[in-house]
């Protein structure tokens, strides 16, 4: 005996579901925008006060770009919950990051509310349409982590070793050339100028940016773990050895011309640093793209 199918129930069944989600959509979206608005205006307020972490502005524009270049496997998808499992864990998420952004909007701690924000925009995805919507959108969640501001005990117990190798690395470099210095600590004493590393040469901020860029060029262009993942460590040296130039580069222009000409380059070399880190993670990635290409010939 054929069991009979009743096609039109299951298509009723599924319009009601797509109709029901896209009304939770938009209901649950207005509600985060009320809930998050005053942590979204001293988020921005934060990264106003970090010139060199502009960056940020640019991260959900990312995310978004992410999400279309998958648009194909998300329409190939059966819109809907995929079963009562990813409802209860979307759920349960979604309370815990409700509850975390209620602890840190309590305690003023500008990056639990951050973290709250990113868990309950996943939760909101595993809730609403399911386990494989989840899946392919967990990058695009999760790359917005890269806006989070770092806490500033963990900023400082990295920064603060992070400017002596820079100061060290830099007199070393002044030194290969013969030039006269002196190093104390995070000091470097030279006939013409003194410079102070401080947190903020540590290149930290750099290496975060380096980051994200080795991410989004990994997630986009690379197709092997291997790749991806020498992709993005690669920002952690090429972060901290583009910010060890930048305070040789003030060096040698005070001992090549005199203290002036130094700090004057000193202005504008935030706005060559990161650029100048940006273009070694792309030659890095294409050439481990080529030798991926190579590989599969």
């Amino acid at each position: 005996m054929i069991p009979i199918i009743d096609t039109e129930t299951i298509v009723n069944d599924d319009l009601k579901g797509m109709l029901g989600r896209h009304i939770m959509l938009p209901v649950l979206a207005g509600t985060y925008v009320l809930l998050f608005y005053p942590f979204f205006l001293e988020l921005d307020t934060y990264w106003r006060q970090e010139p060199e972490s502009s960056y940020v502005y640019l991260i959900p524009l990312f995310s978004a770009y992410f999400l279309w270049v998958q648009r194909d496997r998300i329409r190939a998808l059966r819109r809907g919950v995929d079963g009562p499992g990813s409802t209860a864990a979307g759920l349960l998420m979604l309370l815990s990051g409700l509850v975390l952004y209620m602890i840190g909007r309590y305690t003023y701690v500008l990056f639990i509310e951050a973290v709250a924000f990113v868990v309950v925009l996943a939760a909101t995805v595993l809730f609403v349409y399911g386990r494989e919507s989840f899946k392919i959108a967990a990058v695009p969640v999760l790359f917005l982590l890269f806006m989070l501001p770092i806490p500033y005990p963990v900023y400082f117990a990295i920064a603060g070793p992070l400017k002596f190798f820079i100061a060290d690395m830099s007199a070393g470099m002044l030194r290969a050339l013969n030039i006269p210095v002196l190093l104390e600590g995070n000091v470097i004493e030279m006939a013409s100028i003194s410079m102070l590393v401080h947190e903020t040469c540590s290149g930290l901020r750099t290496v975060i940016s380096l980051l994200a860029i080795g991410s989004a060029f990994a997630y986009l262009f690379l197709r092997s773990k291997t790749g991806r993942t020498a992709v993005i460590l690669l920002a952690v040296p090429v972060g901290i050895f583009v910010n060890v130039l930048r305070v040789f580069a003030i060096g040698l222009l005070s001992y090549m011309f005199n203290s002036t000409v130094a700090m004057e380059f000193h202005k504008y070399a935030w706005g060559l640093v990161t650029p100048a880190g940006i273009l070694a993670m792309f030659v890095a990635g294409y050439v481990v793209r080529w030798f991926e290409q190579r590989r599969d010939i």
